[in-house]
């Protein structure tokens, strides 16, 4: 690495690094910050003429997909300008996939400061929502529970406070777990599992559902790996599940709040076809039923809903999204970009499972890394979009930081 891409790496690294505190205070910051870091690494890419991260299988499917999506979907949407508009721009997210998992969180030093920062950053986020459940009011946002419906909020100006802690603490667990593996600091790791019981309480205290019943089904991947990991990291697992049964127990025993939203839950499952949720989901599906081969166009789901409203086709309440990105693949893009986003899954979730039943020093690597992309691309969920500003910079956020804690965990001393 010469001097001039150590400036670069510097650069990027910083922005990286500031990332998280931008997502939770000024989400515009935080999409230049993304933008800034792609076009960095494409500056890098360009100065040492490196392109072969393109060729790699996980970028490769972006990228085709990028211009499938330009090409094949948005051309023949219901609204051109407005596709366009959210295709042309989406591939600042695969840049910065692209170089955060194989340039910026490639070298010891650079992962310990990223964890060390992100970690911070939680710590500051989750007490500030201890306090607002205590108190009623976030000192850092003024939100007041009330105007929430008596969701967690933090220092964002929403209730996301939940699946913030959650996707990132999983990501910066599995980046300290392999700097402690390959004995280069065992004490971000440790720092990591003292944080993780108050990330946990925030989680289930923000009455997020989603957040949550994802947490949940992450940490049974977590458990699970440390079941394979061998006798010592059997009993640490039987230990924890019985020690957060029984947390969660409580929890519901005492918290009418939380017990209500339970039972929200329970009562949208039960009749899932008349929720707002399955409704949206069933408009989704509708629309990929009338254009199942282009979709309607990326983001143009809240349009098309709004025409059909207009003309008597439907009377549901139009949301941005149908609030489930497997049915916003495709009801916006069809199979064009439903069939090969698929494929970059699989080929996501297939690097996670040969960790999970490979080496037993990476079993538990392969848990936290599932369970991270559980929380981001799990289908059975409510979600909120892939295309958005903030939800997909959290997501991608995520996913890059896992990706590239298991390629470190691979790479060559």
């Amino acid at each position: 690495m010469n001097s001039f891409d150590r400036k670069l790496h510097l650069a990027a690294s910083v922005l990286l690094f500031c990332l998280p505190a931008f997502l939770l205070f000024t989400r515009a910051v935080a999409d230049i910050s993304v933008v800034l870091i792609g076009v960095i690494f494409l500056v890098r890419s360009w100065c040492a003429k490196d392109w072969s991260w393109a060729s790699e299988k996980d970028i490769l499917v972006l990228l085709i997909i990028f211009v499938l999506m330009n090409v094949l979907v948005s051309p023949f949407a219901e609204y051109v300008g407005k596709s366009y508009g959210r295709s042309l721009s989406w591939l600042r997210f695969i840049i910065f996939y692209a170089g955060v998992t194989r340039w910026v969180l490639s070298d010891e030093r650079t992962i310990r400061r990223f964890g060390v920062v992100v970690l911070c950053t939680m710590a500051v986020a989750a007490l500030d929502a201890i306090y607002q459940f205590l108190v009623g009011v976030s000192p850092l946002s003024g939100q007041n529970m009330g105007e929430t419906g008596g969701r967690l909020t933090g220092p964002l100006d929403r209730p996301n406070i939940g699946m913030y802690l959650a996707k990132l603490g999983l990501a910066t667990s599995a980046l300290s777990f392999v700097l402690c593996v390959r004995k280069q600091t065992n004490r971000l790791f440790v720092a990591a599992c003292c944080l993780s019981p108050i990330l946990l309480t925030v989680v289930f205290l923000s009455g997020e559902r989603a957040a949550s019943v994802l947490t949940l089904l992450a940490l049974l991947l977590v458990t699970f790996s440390l079941l394979l990991s061998g006798k010592f990291a059997r009993k640490i697992a039987v230990c924890l599940s019985l020690c957060g049964g029984a947390a969660l127990t409580f929890l519901l025993l005492t918290s009418e709040r939380i017990w209500g939203r339970v039972e929200e839950l329970a009562n949208v499952l039960s009749d899932y076809t008349d929720s707002i949720y399955g409704q949206l989901a069933l408009l989704g599906l509708r629309f990929f039923g009338e254009n199942p081969i282009t979709g309607t166009g990326m983001g143009n789901f809240p349009l098309v809903c709004k025409d059909y409203v207009q003309q008597g086709l439907d009377s549901a309440l139009c949301h941005p999204h149908p609030h489930n990105f497997y049915i916003e693949w495709l009801s916006d893009t069809g199979l064009i970009g439903t069939i090969p986003f698929t494929v970059f899954m699989v080929v996501l979730y297939w690097k996670g499972v040969k960790a999970l039943l490979g080496a037993r020093e990476a079993r538990f690597l392969g848990g936290l890394y599932l369970g991270c992309l559980v929380m981001s691309l799990f289908p059975f969920s409510v979600t909120q979009s892939l295309f958005s500003n903030w939800p997909a910079m959290l997501a991608w956020l995520s996913i890059s930081t896992a990706v590239g804690a298991l390629r470190f965990a691979t790479q060559k001393s």
